[in-house]
């Protein structure tokens, strides 16, 4: 029998879009098919929601799932699969393989879009640091404690990451002298629900950042009602290792020093990333959106240091795989 973890929303949604990754790409036996289902469908309707648009790959089960419920009446859904014929069978793979061309329709535009908000940021990000003579730049990484994954929806998780914007948008107590900041949503198997946001203050107002980070996060536990915890990238630790290398581009950037507004750009960059749509939202409140930046006026000033087109280049080279992974994917990520 195949295991999954089905225990709340969001893995259960990215466990039927690996489903039918696997039934579209690999030679799946019709038994193990059958097999699939069976896990998969009682625990999709859990969690299934009314007002949500649903990735492709997600939407097509849920077709598979109708199907099936218009059909089997009152067996239940394990019995009734069990009981299939090779051409019923057939006839619901069939049904995936029609809607292969919108899946990678749907991933080529998240690519696209990705593409477009990593470019519009690092712009956004570069004129922030080119009107300022330093800024502190902080991130940290927010999602839910495993035992509390269960109760959380996508709509709640869009209620708590409103009320996080309107806080970066009132700037007040720990977004005081917050001169901008990106936020992107994702979810995955092991974090469920999560948010990477990278805050940039203006330096000549604001120091400690550690202690910044801690504070957002302690917010972030409030709006949750305890559910939330967070991850400080901030600390001592992590950014002795990116300094050891001459990578550091969290904490004090200097508009005069180009590695680090280079390093700066880069923390950016990946906090956008058009490769990551193993990490999307497979499931989202209808007309919500999973990247955020706030609104700034530029000075108007022109900083030569600043606008050096190589600042913006794709000297990401000498970023090693593992040094992406401390900044923003699974491994370092929310732990209780």
């Amino acid at each position: 029998m195949f295991q999954y973890d089905l225990s709340h929303q969001a893995t259960v949604m990215t466990a039927v879009n690996n489903f039918v990754e696997l039934a579209l790409n690999l030679d799946l036996s019709h038994d193990d098919f059958i097999l699939h289902l069976c896990q998969l469908i009682p625990a999709f309707k859990t969690f299934d929601q009314d007002g949500v648009k649903y990735h492709a790959s997600v939407q097509v089960f849920k077709y598979v799932v109708h199907a099936l419920d218009q059909s089997r009446k009152e067996s239940s859904i394990e019995e009734y699969l069990t009981q299939l014929s090779l051409s019923e069978i057939k006839g619901l793979r069939h049904i995936l393989v029609n809607y292969r061309s919108q899946i990678l329709e749907e991933i080529r535009l998240f690519r696209l879009q990705e593409l477009d908000n990593q470019n519009s940021f690092l712009a956004y990000v570069q004129q922030i640091i080119q009107d300022h003579y330093k800024v502190l730049i902080v991130r940290v990484d927010l999602g839910y404690l495993k035992d509390s994954m269960f109760d959380i929806s996508v709509h709640d998780f869009y209620r708590n990451i409103e009320s996080l914007c309107k806080y970066l948008k009132d700037k007040n107590g720990c977004f005081k002298h917050l001169l901008g900041y990106g936020l992107a949503l994702e979810q995955g198997s092991s974090k469920g629900y999560h948010a990477h946001l990278m805050l940039i203050y203006n330096g000549s107002e604001r120091c400690k950042d550690w202690f910044l980070a801690n504070e957002v996060i302690q917010e972030w536990q409030t709006i949750t009602d305890g559910l939330g915890y967070g991850m400080n990238n901030n600390t001592a630790e992590r950014k002795e290792h990116f300094a050891r290398r001459g990578l550091l581009g969290i904490g004090m950037i200097h508009r005069s020093n180009l590695e680090e507004i280079q390093n700066a750009l880069t923390v950016a960059r990946y906090l956008v990333q058009p490769e990551k749509y193993l990490q999307q939202m497979l499931v989202k409140p209808i007309g919500k959106r999973t990247f955020f930046k706030g609104i700034y006026r530029e000075h108007g000033r022109n900083y030569k240091t600043v606008r050096n087109s190589h600042v913006l280049g794709d000297k990401t080279g000498i970023w090693s795989h593992q040094d992406v992974l401390r900044l923003s994917d699974d491994s370092v990520i929310i732990h209780p």
